[in-house]
């Protein structure tokens, strides 16, 4: 289980901030912003609301123990899923394409024939 600072750490990161950006994003300092990533100080509900307001979150998603990143994998599962059901939805479309094809050479093949 990540730590809220690890959290911190991980968005800055992803977003492909430094800790001098995110000090003057939330109009703090670097080694005050540097104590909220190692857990050295506890930030309060409003510094919380800030950081996720930075990073387009709310504050439920931020402070949702492991929650953030089984959000991100459950949304890339969602995507893969529709994906999945496209290309099977594709496939019965062709198959029954190829099934009809076979019907229409088999007739074809063996002319007063019924099935």
């Amino acid at each position: 289980m990540k730590t809220l600072g690890q959290k911190f750490k991980i968005l800055r990161q992803k977003r492909g901030l430094n800790q001098k950006t995110m000090a003057e994003l939330l109009k703090v300092s670097i080694p005050a912003y540097s104590k909220l990533e190692t857990g050295i100080t506890d930030p309060n509900f409003s510094r919380i609301h800030q950081i996720a307001k930075v990073h387009g979150l709310d504050i439920r998603q931020l402070l949702n123990t492991g929650e953030d990143d089984k959000s991100e994998v459950g949304e890339e599962n969602e995507r893969l899923k529709q994906k999945v059901m496209e290309l099977e939805t594709s496939v019965i479309r062709l198959q029954s394409k190829l099934i009809d094809l076979y019907d229409k050479e088999d007739l074809r093949a063996k002319p007063g024939q019924s099935k």
